[in-house]
């Protein structure tokens, strides 16, 4: 049931969140108006003056009663002036263990170029990671050091890759979170806050190549020479290699969706599933492209 009338006031304030808007408040039989701050989503009821103009409610008109209107998770937190952009290293380390405090202030502290800058070097370290237990366990998954590294342009190409995913994966969050969740979609914020999870994606990388190295290098044969004697060694590497795996990835969730939320003003829930979905289409277009060109060669998470 819609309002019976309404009027048209430029100076609407929010008794929450203090925002000052224009827009339509429902007329009450007291002289009073009600509204709904599209910023929180806190009911607005205010005097109206003795000289308003009641008019019919237009055809898109939101009855304050049943508003539909996004309201916001962070309240307050995009009305904020941002500082000036710097690479935050307090809250860089914070997002490991407190990623609900780091991101609203990463939100207000950081800007893009900083965060490009974390995801170049920690991709560089994840590319050199990546080569180095390849190199040194080459025998072991069957090909040799020429194949696993072609230093010059295999390495350049891995890394790119590499910058490539972060950003096409950045993109579709960002798309998501607006397209289903009525989200702020903003590209930027989005690869700026995701870029400040890159260290612990490489951190993990890093963590699974190790268990891979200490698991299987003692093993001294390649794979498919393996001796009953073997298999115990090589069931509880898997075993290991998993375990750590599904931790890791449940914890680069929860990172990255908290990162998601924050840019994007959803909630945990909803970038949780949008870090979802945009791995599944991030990697569609890497099945698509691998199809297509020879992607070089190495371990990585």
């Amino acid at each position: 049931m819609t309002a019976a009338a309404v009027t048209y006031s430029h100076e609407i304030s929010c008794p929450k969140c203090s925002l000052k808007f224009s827009g339509y408040l429902e007329v009450e039989a007291d002289g009073t108006g009600k509204a709904v701050c599209p910023n929180c989503g806190t009911s607005i009821v205010q005097r109206l003056p003795a000289d308003y103009v009641p008019q019919i409610p237009p055809e898109d008109y939101q009855d304050p009663a049943h508003p539909h209107v996004h309201h916001t998770h962070y309240s307050g937190l995009y009305s904020k002036p941002k500082q000036h952009p710097r690479v935050d290293l307090i809250d860089l380390v914070k997002v490991l263990y407190s990623p609900s405090k780091a991101f609203p202030n990463l939100y207000l502290s950081t800007g893009l170029q900083m965060a490009m800058a974390i995801v170049l070097v920690f991709s560089m370290v994840s590319v050199g990671a990546s080569i180095l237990v390849s190199v040194d366990m080459a025998d072991i998954v069957g090909y040799d050091a020429g194949d696993a590294i072609q230093l010059g342009a295999q390495a350049f190409v891995s890394w790119s890759l590499e910058i490539l995913a972060f950003l096409v994966f950045c993109v579709i969050a960002a798309a998501i979170s607006k397209s289903m969740f009525e989200g702020r979609g903003e590209r930027s914020t989005t690869i700026t806050l995701v870029g400040y999870c890159f260290p612990s994606y490489v951190l993990v990388n890093i963590i699974v190549l190790l268990i891979f190295k200490i698991s299987f290098s003692s093993l001294g044969v390649g794979l498919e020479d393996l001796t009953l004697s073997d298999l115990s060694h090589v069931t509880a590497g898997i075993a290991a290699l998993i375990i750590a795996a599904l931790i890791g990835l449940a914890w680069l969730l929860f990172v990255t969706s908290r990162a998601i939320s924050v840019a994007n003003d959803t909630s945990v829930g909803e970038a949780g599933l949008t870090a979802v979905l945009s791995v599944a289409a991030s990697g569609l277009i890497f099945l698509v492209v691998s199809a297509v060109v020879n992607l070089p060669l190495g371990l990585s998470f």
